[in-house]
């Protein structure tokens, strides 16, 4: 899979994340919590933010065989960059739940 590919794939599962987290979210204000997020909602209650993206991002990306050998300019740290990146996502997305 080339660097491109990969980039799209990254930001797709990062979105499908996000989207879970605002289901959790809206379930915290008062929405109805869909019967499959309920899993989700007790990682969520037990393992925090941050576990519960680690889960989701390690289920989303399963280790792949790599063809070439690690970079050292941008180390993996255990592939704390795709929870980083479902993070951050959900920040950016702030302006879309605020209503006018």
């Amino acid at each position: 899979m080339n660097i491109a590919a990969t980039s799209a794939r990254s930001s797709i599962l990062s979105s499908a994340i996000a989207a879970q987290y605002e289901v959790l979210r809206g379930a915290a204000l008062g929405e109805a919590l869909p019967l499959k997020a309920r899993s989700g909602l007790m990682l969520f209650l037990r393992r925090g933010m941050w576990g519960w993206a680690q889960t989701l991002a390690a289920a989303a990306n399963p280790p792949q065989e790599q063809s070439h050998p690690p970079s050292t300019a941008w180390p993996t740290h255990g592939g704390h960059a795709a929870v980083v990146h479902v993070l951050a996502i959900i920040a950016m997305s702030i302006h879309d739940r605020r209503s006018p």
